[in-house]
């Protein structure tokens, strides 16, 4: 008999017998589908996260940030505005005008339906962001703020996460109230999280006179290098200047980084133990089956051939568990949102992440299947025909 003959029946057998070990095969399955569950649940955190960044990307558009990095950090006066207005590769709208907006951010504290008190950014844009954006904020509730009265509108997300920030809503910030007037989406980006008003209101409001960074729009991709080497490159500002898509990635790549060890140490450790559950079951299965295996290698079965019978076998119990712990990820979690501290994301079960729990599956089926199958092949013939 050929050797590919050899292992289909050798593997049509021992996955024939799989009914008669139901109880420790099921064992194996559910350690499986534990596994891949607990660990897509909290992969699909980190691909939430990573899943809202594009939608905040725009090509062609960089901040300027001042040498910390950070958004709320920032001194721009408006003279430093001008001289950013005048650098090279900065594109004009209709009117002529450059498309620069200088934005102002402070962090303040609302009330979290979770209990307690989270932070949340407190942003102010000028009437050029809407033009400079392909995805402007869309108010989908109430109206727009007034330019000089202390009005904003919350994003969807905030207004899921805190208090008092339903459209009608009055809500203290440091001490001054600010009506909301209105709701608006990001399409379903991390500004969703934030509020937003006029910038110089909110200057006025906070008793400040700089801006904390400045949006710009350039006429190109192309002229990111050109336009960054003429800012870096002037004494009279220290900035950073980095594309819109890589800052928001930046601030979210600890989260994701954090999120996505947590998900491997955990899935790893659990999956140590499940292959140690997958070596006994295995082992129960090569010992049932010894005389079996015995009359086989008497009948000229090769020793490869029952090594890939067992390790088949192993496989065969984690790829189910791997599609139910994929399953119960998908249906449990995908879309479900998480909230990290005062910002929430969608938790996102993708076909990759899928995918990664499958080929976690079938390590853990070939890890536990390995050692029973080496030792199936090497029973000594005679021995095993003299098992009951």
């Amino acid at each position: 008999m050929s050797f590919l003959r050899q292992i289909w029946a050798v593997s049509a057998m021992s996955l024939a017998a799989l009914p008669s070990r139901a109880g420790a095969s099921l064992v194996t399955v559910v350690g499986v589908a534990t596994v891949v569950g607990v660990m897509l649940s909290l992969l699909g955190i980190g691909a939430g996260v990573t899943g809202a960044l594009p939608r905040n990307d725009e090509p062609g558009a960089v901040i300027v940030l001042a040498t910390s990095g950070a958004e709320i950090m920032g001194s721009f006066s408006q003279a430093d505005v001008a001289q950013i207005a005048e650098a090279p590769g900065v594109a004009r709208g209709p009117d002529g005008k450059p498309m620069v907006e200088p934005l102002a951010g402070v962090i303040v504290e609302l009330e979290s339906k979770a209990g307690g008190t989270n932070n949340i950014l407190f942003r102010g844009v000028g009437p050029a962001a809407d033009r400079m954006s392909k995805h402007p904020l869309h108010v989908f509730q109430g109206r727009r703020y007034q330019v000089g009265l202390h009005e904003l509108i919350a994003g969807r997300r905030a207004q899921a996460n805190f208090k008092h920030l339903d459209v009608g809503d009055t809500v203290m910030l440091r001490g001054t109230p600010w009506k909301v007037v209105g709701a608006y989406d990001d399409k379903g980006g991390v500004d969703e999280n934030g509020i937003v008003t006029d910038a110089d209101t909110l200057l006025a409001a906070f008793n400040r006179t700089t801006y904390t960074s400045v949006i710009v729009k350039l006429d190109s991709p192309a002229s990111f290098r050109r336009f960054k080497d003429a800012l870096t490159s002037n004494p009279q500002l220290q900035v950073q200047v980095k594309p819109l898509g890589q800052y928001y990635h930046d601030q979210l790549a600890a989260l994701n980084g954090l999120v996505s060890f947590v998900g491997y140490f955990v899935g790893g450790v659990m999956a140590v133990g499940v292959v140690f559950g997958a070596l006994n079951t295995m082992y129960s299965a090569v010992d049932a089956r010894k005389r079996e295996i015995a009359t086989l290698r008497a009948l000229g079965f090769g020793g490869i051939a029952v090594v890939i019978s067992v390790v088949l076998e192993s496989v065969a119990l984690a790829i189910p568990g791997a599609l139910l712990g994929a399953a119960a990820a998908w249906l449990l979690f995908n879309n479900h949102d998480v909230h990290l501290g005062g910002s929430s994301f969608p938790m996102a079960v993708t076909p990759g992440l899928v995918v990664l729990g499958l080929v976690w599956a079938l390590m853990i089926g070939l890890v536990g299947g390995l050692a029973p199958a080496i030792r199936a092949a090497r029973l000594p013939v005679a021995e095993a025909l003299r098992a009951t």
